[in-house]
């Protein structure tokens, strides 16, 4: 049974990846925007590839990246992932070119982070940030997460943020 489902915000949709998103994810992949999650993956099997194992991640683990949607047009993808070498499970976000700055990650970043403690029952998550991923690590702020630890991540340095317990205040506010 394939797992899907669709979160919606005020602006925005999230629903899980289908073929259709090939092409957005294959230019962001290829794209600069990647410096900080791997680089650019040149080669267009290693991208499939890498879309694949998105859409794997889902059947495994019952979650994963989302596409964000507003209205037709993708505009990232935010979501949950836990790879076997990953310490938990982490909230991340993608943003695709021309989108930044109009607080698409943090929506969806919230409403992925409430989903993942409503129905998944999730305990408080972290967030994995290159050091000098600075918008990324304001969209971590945002979303009220503090700097927990420094370490490595497939080689890379990586600043770890944790985010506010699902009961942080007792209230789904403090979430979603």
């Amino acid at each position: 049974m394939t797992v899907s489902p669709v979160i919606t915000t005020p602006r925005l949709v999230l629903r899980t990846p289908v073929e259709a998103d090939w092409p957005a994810v294959s230019d962001y992949m290829r794209s600069s925007r990647t410096r900080f999650t791997g680089g650019p993956t040149a080669s267009e099997f290693d991208r499939w590839r890498g879309f694949l194992a998105s859409i794997g991640h889902w059947t495994l683990r019952g979650y994963g990246f989302f596409m964000v949607l507003k209205g037709d047009m993708p505009v990232g993808r935010v979501g949950l992932i836990y790879h076997s070498m990953w310490r938990e499970p982490e909230l991340g976000w993608n943003l695709f070119d021309g989108h930044e700055g109009q607080g698409y990650a943090t929506e969806a970043a919230l409403a992925v982070r409430g989903w993942a403690y409503e129905t998944l029952g999730m305990g408080a998550l972290i967030s994995q940030i290159h050091p000098e991923n600075t918008g990324s690590i304001r969209v971590a702020e945002r979303l009220g997460a503090t700097r927990e630890s420094e370490g490595e991540l497939l080689g890379e340095p990586c600043l770890v943020y944790r985010h506010p317990a699902p009961d942080a205040d007792g209230s789904p506010e403090a979430y979603a």
